[in-house]
């Protein structure tokens, strides 16, 4: 009877070294493979980071802090008892609208670029973001749900016009106090910028801390 020959424990060793050193190689080849398997579908799928994209984003968030920081104003208990001291507690949001054309006149360069009602009507004068502002406070004041409207241009995050929409009888509606219009959403429409709405122009409503993009509401193809 034959007997087994017994390899010796340098040979094991070798042998052990040796497979350790193919599945560490089969190990590293498909981590390469995967690696740049990844790296190929990213970079054709994704633009590049640039210059533009960067000041976009700085815009985009420019714009809607500073229209977020100019209602959680509104809604700040000083401002609607400062309001409140200069309204007829029994007005509705029609009478606010009339209430508003007394006190202020349209201003193409006003002096002084006030966000605040009451410097607003202090100065008794503004464009449509200031007719807005006060508009939306005197809302809030009085309990009625008001917020700011803004039409954006978004290849720039540049705003070119404001207005207000109520919650009035169950829907939001436009009231642009500026342009004395009330519940006539597709009125801008025939503005320079109007037949934009949708594409580069957008829409977007401010409340209390929150936003909602309402551009289906004034484009001529609402979705």
């Amino acid at each position: 009877m034959g007997t087994v020959k017994k390899k010796s424990p340098a040979k094991r060793k070798s042998n052990q070294i040796q497979r350790w050193i193919v599945i560490f190689s089969v190990v590293f080849i498909i981590a390469i493979v995967i690696a740049s398997a990844y790296f190929w579908c990213t970079t054709g799928s994704e633009p590049a980071a640039n210059s533009n994209s960067a000041g976009t984003d700085s815009a985009f968030t420019t714009f809607m802090n500073q229209y977020l920081a100019i209602m959680k104003n509104l809604n700040s208990s000083q401002v609607k008892s400062e309001m409140l001291a200069l309204l007829n507690p029994e007005y509705n949001q029609t009478d606010l609208f009339a209430w508003e054309g007394s006190k202020l006149t349209f201003a193409s360069d006003p002096e002084g670029s006030f966000r605040d009602p009451l410097q607003i009507l202090d100065r008794g004068e503004g464009v449509c973001l200031q007719w807005s502002i006060v508009y939306v406070s005197a809302c809030l004041a009085l309990g009625y749900q008001a917020r700011l409207c803004v039409a954006v241009d978004t290849q720039g995050w540049s705003w070119i016009h404001v207005w207000a929409e109520d919650y009035y009888k169950g829907t939001w509606v436009p009231v642009d106090p500026s342009d004395k219009a009330w519940n006539d959403p597709h009125a801008y429409l025939s503005w320079d910028w109007g037949p934009y709405i949708g594409t580069t122009v957008r829409v977007i409503a401010f409340e209390d801390n929150r936003y909602e993009d309402v551009t289906s509401t004034y484009s001529a193809t609402p979705s």
